[in-house]
């Protein structure tokens, strides 16, 4: 038998013994990698197997496969559809009763298209011709069962996969590329591996997504510029969660990857919160940490003494202003505070497994417990936290051979009461976590998606990220506790809600996010964090046909390790933003958006640039240059949506130290330097630097000479403060942030830097104890170019 069958531009053709052969396009390219492609395999207590025989039937357009080894036969329902095909597990009939299957896989297919891979989506494509695979369903999961040892043909490596194989739904291939999905019998308990812990107790589920009847997947072809056409009309077509954002579906909505601010406001300054935000240009503020406790998200008073009625008066605040808010969560983390964990702990809180008492023991009794497994408590977590009846317990130890103890126990942990155990009671060791957190099983997950839901719907909340996702992996139900949580939270706020998530992409939940902002910037400079990570994303973002977002950037004061965030800096982000036409954070408390001087400029500068790029005012040659993390940007508005754009280049600090001079010798240095530009007036940035931690010291009277001419400063700095030119005769000299202190007026107007190579030179007066040193950074530019949308239309 050899039946014939399209999925949109995809031509396929199923044999005999249920293999997906001869996949061509519209032009009979041939894509198959050859025959190990069965339409579905079946898993048996680690079996797999490959049905051995195929029987369509064209009236019912079902196609049924026999799987003999386990005695199975798998009905599967299709349905052609103009740009796709869909398949659905209709019935699946066990022969004698002989075995109840664990699982179904669709494929994986075996393709000959390489080039780009996107292994979230499920599209794989060579830059003309695109084949997806989609999972239509939370219960079919994008990827390979993680208990189950991937096939022969899939174990090449993917360098610049984000995921595992087994949480990717489309993967490289020796020949080309591979498409793949799967359904769990959840009806069945068992042990197996999860979220990197090996042969874990996985309960089993009786809710609607439990059996393997009704799995359905969706394939397709399509020539690459119309992939996202063709899963949107999948997307409608099946019933999958289809979200927009200003009405336009979120995939392809300009206002997906739009930028936002990061402020810890509260009841009492939002206003104030609002006002940098619009000064930003920027449409949604984004609350980072609003919450006391994460499993109930109760707010936090001090924050919102009026709860949810607060944070609802702030949301209409800003709704008022043309504004939407935005909240943080650590989606199914559960604090120790929460009242699922204290003082009575819910017994739907999940455990890695469980034992049962050997001795009864009463309240008053501690030092250790006998228990009839050992196993659960011997894997290595954050903590040694167990659960008995209404009591939590805290262990140091195993021991290390039967009868089984828990050593160094300590009763009535986080607030709950020690009570007498009978001899039998069940006790549960809990997952943990880093943060200190537990979580909570499927049946509870359930209840903190619906909170959520709550929330957005009585408050009017417009933006989220799911952070800490990978929690949901605590269930032991793989990308399905992903995907339901993330669906039930979708069904829950019932209006649009830009959304992303951690390092969690399944296939499924593709469609729900928004995009997924990833980046963070703590404890390194500007254009240090994590940088090669935010360039990668891109590419992923880019194979995954996920709007592309740059990550979290904070706007800092100064402190022991960092200066006080500065325009170059924040420049800097926002030329990269533009070259990758990406969105992006800025994150900055508001004590240290009062406190920068800098504040006004720098968020005037993302005003700017953010209207330039949403516009499309960029020419391709000026994004592409933009992109190189080595490179240096200043826009300078002219009039409404003109600009002019320069080339920056920026010294590393020149350094000049009072260590080595003589008594009475004025300090001096002479700093090679060359200008890649045309001749300029001499711009820079002087700090001094205080010594020891000391801010006695300063310098008096600082000259600069270029090219023979002299430019003095007849005024003092201080350690800890900055003399700044800009090209003119007027100096300012700033406190540590920034903030201008007073105005100076030089000897005589910069010097010119001419355009190569030269030394600049510098002295001054040291005075104090200890001296400070200095470190100056001297910046030119190119000629600017001009930047509007003109050159659209040329």
């Amino acid at each position: 038998m050899g039946v014939q069958f399209n999925a949109g531009s995809l031509s396929f053709w199923i044999d005999e013994v249920g293999n997906l052969t001869r996949l061509t396009d519209a032009h009979d390219t041939m894509y198959d990698a050859g025959k190990d492609s069965p339409l579905l395999r079946i898993v048996n207590d680690g079996e797999i197997e490959r049905p051995c025989c195929a029987a369509y039937d064209d009236e019912e357009n079902k196609i049924s496969l026999h799987f003999e080894n386990m005695g199975v036969w798998v009905h599967i329902k299709i349905v052609l559809k103009e740009l796709y095909a869909t398949f659905e597990v209709a019935e699946i009939t066990e022969i004698n009763g002989k075995c109840e299957i664990d699982a179904v896989i669709w494929g994986p297919y075996e393709t000959m298209i390489s080039g780009s891979i996107g292994e979230s989506v499920g599209v794989v494509h060579n830059h003309r011709f695109a084949a997806g695979l989609l999972s239509l369903n939370a219960k079919t999961i994008g990827g390979w069962p993680s208990e189950l040892k991937a096939l022969d043909f899939a174990e090449a490596p993917f360098a610049d996969g984000k995921f595992e194989y087994r949480m990717s739904t489309a993967w490289p291939t020796a020949k080309g590329s591979l498409l793949q999905a799967y359904a769990r019998n959840r009806a069945k308990g068992g042990t197996r591996p999860v979220w990197g812990i090996h042969d874990v107790e996985v309960p089993s589920l009786n809710n609607e997504d439990a059996a393997i009847i009704g799995s359905k997947v969706a394939l397709f072809g399509c020539a690459v510029e119309h992939v996202l056409e063709t899963i949107e009309a999948i997307e409608l077509g099946e019933n999958l969660p289809h979200p927009t954002i200003e009405g336009v579906w979120g995939k392809v909505s300009p206002a997906a990857n739009q930028s936002y601010l990061i402020t810890d406001f509260t009841e009492a300054t939002i206003a104030e919160a609002i006002t940098y935000t619009k000064r930003a240009g920027l449409n949604y503020v984004y609350h980072p940490d609003p919450f006391a406790q994460w499993g109930h998200f109760t707010l936090k008073p001090e924050s919102f003494p009026n709860g949810d009625a607060g944070l609802r008066a702030s949301v209409k605040a800003a709704e008022s202003a043309g504004m939407h808010v935005g909240i943080h969560t650590l989606s199914n983390f559960t604090t120790l505070n929460d009242s699922y964990v204290t003082p009575l702990p819910d017994n739907r809180l999940q455990t890695v497994g469980t034992a049962r008492l050997m001795e009864a023991v009463s309240e008053s009794e501690s030092g250790e417990l006998v228990i009839d497994n050992a196993k659960p408590f011997q894997v290595e977590l954050h903590g040694k936290t167990a659960i008995i009846g209404n009591e939590l317990i805290e262990y140091d130890s195993v021991s290390e051979s039967e009868p089984w103890k828990l050593l160094g126990v300590k009763r009535g942990a986080h607030g709950t009461a020690a009570a007498a155990h009978t001899g039998g009671s069940e006790i549960g060791r809990l997952w943990d976590h880093p943060y200190h957190v537990f979580f909570p099983n499927l049946e509870l997950q359930d209840q903190y998606s619906d909170r959520i839901g709550e929330l957005f719907r009585f408050t009017g909340l417009k933006q989220i990220s799911f952070d800490g996702l990978e929690g949901c992996y605590a269930t032991g139900q793989d990308d399905y506790g992903v995907n339901r949580f993330v669906k039930r939270c979708y069904d829950g706020w019932s209006k649009e809600v830009i959304n992303d998530a951690s390092i969690v992409v399944s296939n499924y939940a593709w469609h729900i996010f928004t995009r997924f902002n990833w980046g963070e910037p703590w404890g390194a400079a500007t254009r240090e964090g994590q940088l090669e990570w935010r360039l990668s994303n891109q590419r992923y973002f880019e194979r995954n046909f996920i709007p592309p977002m740059i990550g979290w950037f904070l706007i800092r004061s100064a402190s022991n390790r960092f200066e006080a965030t500065t325009l170059d800096e924040i420049e800097w982000v926002l030329s990269k933003a533009a070259g990758f036409n990406a969105g992006f954070a800025l994150s900055a408390d508001m004590a240290v958006l009062r406190r920068n001087g800098n504040t006004d400029r720098l968020l005037e500068s993302v005003r700017s640039w953010e209207r330039a790029r949403q516009i499309g005012a960029f020419t391709p040659e000026q994004r592409e240059k933009m992109k190189d993390p080595r490179s240096d940007w200043h826009l300078e508005e002219l009039e409404e949506d003109r600009w002019s754009l320069y080339a920056m280049s920026i010294s590393a600090p020149l350094e000049c130290s009072p260590e080595e001079l003589q008594p009475g010798q004025p300090g001096g240095a002479d700093w090679p330097f060359f200008n890649k530009h045309n001749e300029q007036p001499f711009r820079f940035c002087m700090r001094v630097t205080p010594a020891y931690g000391y801010e006695d010291g300063y310098i008096k009277r600082p000259t600069f000479c270029v090219g023979g001419q002299y430019m003095t400063f007849e005024t003092e700095v201080r350690a800890g403060e900055y003399l700044v030119c800009d090209g003119d005769r007027s100096g300012r000299i700033m406190d540590r942030n920034w903030n201008v202190l007073r105005t100076v007026e030089a000897s005589s107007i910069p010097p010119i830097v001419r355009a190569g190579g030269q030394t600049i030179s510098f002295s001054c007066k040291f005075e104090g104890e200890p001296k400070p040193s200095i470190s100056v950074k001297i910046s030119t530019r190119s000629v600017p170019e001009p930047v509007n949308t003109v050159w659209k239309n040329a």
